[in-house]
């Protein structure tokens, strides 16, 4: 599409906008009435209170700052909350990391390997490996990004943090939506369109609503194959929704049910490929992903008074295939075409929580509960290549494999999880003191199977292989109330992250890197638990009359039994426990309304992440930096509501984000090791809003920086590629709630 082309686009949304604004009926948003920072609602420790009154170190994005921010997922956050980042691999492909443990490293299908920040919508836990979905975040209330291990209450996968989105609950008596529609173009690439609506409906007065919302959002691309000349090859479609009815049973007794989907699907990873060097022909196979996810979930809430019973019941089924270029590799066979690594991936999931949390003003608050849930993974892992038999004179049947097969292998694996968990809380004058402790049971079963002309002679059938753990997991707090304003607190707390099983390695293949690990006794099949104490000091509170809020903290970190990836020369890896790791940093953040309609904020991290200890498999030493943790970022903003006319008010607003540099590997003496330069992002909004009726424009990437968010290394498969950031996006929105 010409630029032409494009400026049309944009203008006709425009005059679009501009009528609905002078046509809106008399509802306006006003300028701010007051220079009070707003507060803000957590539910962090399972209970409803302020974000002041928590004492740990607690980011929150209200709705507003994600509409500013352009936020579509979790991952737009990235940057902006202090201390999270992310190894990514597209949408739907990022794992995120929080305080410099990091989980970088394995391929981009590996649900096998544990998350080391739990991702929660609501009070269903989604986190899913190295294939974490990307909900929308459309019609959220707000996301809270719990830093520091969150065991105690929120389990395994919580081993430094968690992310939890929560979304706006069905309204019994008032009839409400929103409509919104947006597009947009990306620089040097394609043009891209929203549509996202909600509708809240009370059935019955006081007793029954439902709320349904929806998206369908394609994303531009800007990725081309210069070999075949297809263009914009990495855009994406979004499409999916969320609905929720709510039944006040009684005036006590509350029950939600809800049902999630989400289907998103693109063209390959944002990458940029130098020439596969010594092949027959160029680059000509593309990537692909494609994600299908149901969520269903049951939430009870019964009032006794004393105390809040919640149960919550959820199942999640999820169908990945994730397409990855093998170029390199079968390149190199005459009269084969290249293909692509085809990984596909169905998952379910259950989980139940009970809990009993206390209500009440005494001196004693207390929260307890049990948790069990079931996992089960078939994942299949295959290179359908058409016409490979003929061309190489085999059946791949005589492998093991189907036919045209030259590799074909799966894991299937189960796993099951048992805890009892518990929160007590002293108060004490000014003094809280808080312990908690964790019980969990841990098992999981596995059968790994690989096969074809790759992976050698013909295997026989693997056995169904065990593993388990259980333990406790402690936690340790206490706050100081200076001033009503004012808290201080420190804490000491033990995260976990389970072990697991690794996809095989070819045996053909990498043939001489298997024979080494016979010989010292390596496992590449299996790994074990890994464990993280945390310990933080801060301080939090608000300053000028609520006009300053503040929010800091010190942590130091002990990364034992750490799980990382080992690279092979063959272009494989594998994941296993190495040595161990310390994690400092230092982490502030600042909101500011100096006047009335101005709202600053700024918030920055240190993190100082390295090995502990000598690690020989790594080729590393005592000092060398984790991959993927940048030592510093900085994120800064403002926005001006101000008045315009009668019920009409405009709003500015400009964002600022530094990443600074990161690597991929611990050592600097490994041959995959790259440095990704640091870089900086401004977001720019503006816009006018007129009774219920929105209307912006924006630019993000503004400077059109072409930050590099992944190095991936040149294997046997591939040649050397960059994944970054989208390049600059333009674009303009209408809001219409009613």
């Amino acid at each position: 599409m010409t630029m032409s082309t494009k400026s049309r686009l944009l203008a006709a949304s425009v005059l679009i906008s501009a009528t609905a604004l002078t046509a809106a009926p008399s509802y306006a948003q006003s300028a701010r009435d007051s220079a009070v920072v707003d507060e803000l609602v957590v539910t962090a420790r399972k209970r409803t209170e302020s974000v002041l009154d928590v004492p740990m170190s607690i980011n929150v994005v209200g709705e507003q700052a994600m509409q500013n921010m352009g936020a579509e997922s979790y991952t737009a956050l990235l940057g902006s909350v202090p201390s999270l980042t992310a190894y990514q691999n597209g949408p739907g492909r990022t794992r995120l990391s929080i305080r410099g443990v990091t989980n970088g490293g394995g391929n981009d299908n590996d649900t096998q390997n544990q998350e080391t920040v739990g991702i929660y919508i609501d009070e269903i836990p989604i986190s899913m490996g190295a294939l974490n979905p990307e909900l929308a975040l459309f019609d959220l209330e707000r996301v809270e990004v719990l830093r520091g291990p969150q065991g105690t209450l929120y389990g395994a996968g919580s081993m430094t943090g968690t992310v939890r989105m929560i979304t706006h609950r069905p309204q019994l008596n008032e009839f409400s939506g929103k409509v919104e529609y947006g597009v947009s173009s990306v620089n040097e690439g394609g043009n891209g369109f929203s549509l996202k609506g909600l509708l809240n409906v009370p059935v019955v007065n006081d007793r029954i609503a439902i709320r349904a919302s929806g998206y369908y959002t394609k994303t531009p691309g800007y990725i081309d194959n210069v070999t075949t000349g297809e263009k914009d090859l990495n855009d994406g479609l979004a499409r999916g929704g969320r609905v929720e009815a709510r039944f006040q049973v009684t005036d006590d007794f509350t029950a939600d049910l809800s049902y999630f989907k989400h289907h998103y699907k693109d063209g390959g990873r944002p990458e940029d490929l130098e020439r596969v060097p010594g092949l027959a022909r160029d680059y000509t196979s593309n990537d692909g992903y494609d994600d299908k996810l149901d969520i269903y979930n049951l939430t009870l809430n019964y009032d006794l008074g004393f105390a809040n019973l919640v149960s919550s019941t959820s199942y999640f089924d999820r169908t990945t295939v994730n397409k990855r270029s093998l170029d390199g590799l079968l390149g190199t066979f005459p009269g084969v075409k290249p293909s692509p690594l085809v990984d596909t991936t169905d998952s379910t999931y259950f989980a139940q929580e009970i809990r009993l949390a206390s209500q009440g003003d005494g001196p004693f608050s207390w929260v307890v509960g049990a948790f069990t849930d079931k996992k089960d993974i078939y994942y299949l892992n295959t290179v359908p290549v058409p016409g490979f038999d003929a061309a190489m004179g085999i059946n791949s049947n005589d492998f093991g494999a189907p036919t045209d097969n030259p590799y074909w292998g799966y894991d299937d694996i189960e796993v099951k999880t048992y805890a009892l968990f518990g929160e007590l809380t002293y108060e004490i004058g000014k003094w809280n003191v808080t312990g908690g402790l964790r019980y969990f049971n841990w098992e999981q079963k596995y059968k790994l199977y690989a096969s074809g002309f790759f992976n050698g002679a013909i295997p026989s059938d693997p056995p169904r292989r065990t593993s388990k753990e259980d333990g406790f997991n402690p936690k340790f707090n206490v706050s100081y109330d200076v001033n009503d304003d004012f808290m201080v607190y420190a804490q000491a707390a033990r995260g976990f992250r389970y072990g697991g099983i690794n996809t095989p390695v070819p045996q053909d293949v990498c043939a001489a890197e298997l024979a080494d690990f016979t010989r010292t006794g390596t496992d590449p099949n299996a790994f074990a638990a890994d464990k993280v104490w945390s310990y933080e000091a801060g301080g939090k509170g608000s300053f000028a009359d609520g006009r300053v809020r503040v929010n800091g903290a010190y942590f130091h970190l002990v990364w034992d039994d750490m799980q990382t990836q080992r690279r092979l020369d063959c272009g494989f890896g594998f994941r296993e426990n190495v040595g161990g790791a310390t994690s400092d940093g230092v982490e502030l953040e600042i909101t500011a309304n100096p006047i009335q309609g101005l709202t600053l904020t700024a918030g920055g991290a240190y993190i100082d992440s390295k090995l502990s200890t000598d690690v020989v498999n790594l080729k590393a030493k005592k000092g060398d930096k984790a991959p993927f943790v940048p030592e510093v970022t900085f994120s800064g903003s403002a926005e001006y509501v101000f008045p315009v006319g009668d019920d009409l008010d405009g709003f500015v607003y400009a964002g600022y984000q530094y990443m600074g540099e990161r690597f991929t590997e611990f050592s600097p003496q490994l041959s995959t090791y790259r440095k990704m330069d640091a870089y900086n992002v401004v977001n720019l909004r503006a816009g006018l809003t007129h009774e219920g009726v929105e209307f912006s424009v924006y630019a993000n990437n503004a400077l059109d920086s072409r930050g590099v968010i992944r190095a991936l290394p040149a294997s046997p498969f591939d040649p050397e590629a960059r994944i970054r950031i989208v390049p600059r996006t333009v674009g303009a929105n209408i809001r219409v709630a009613f």
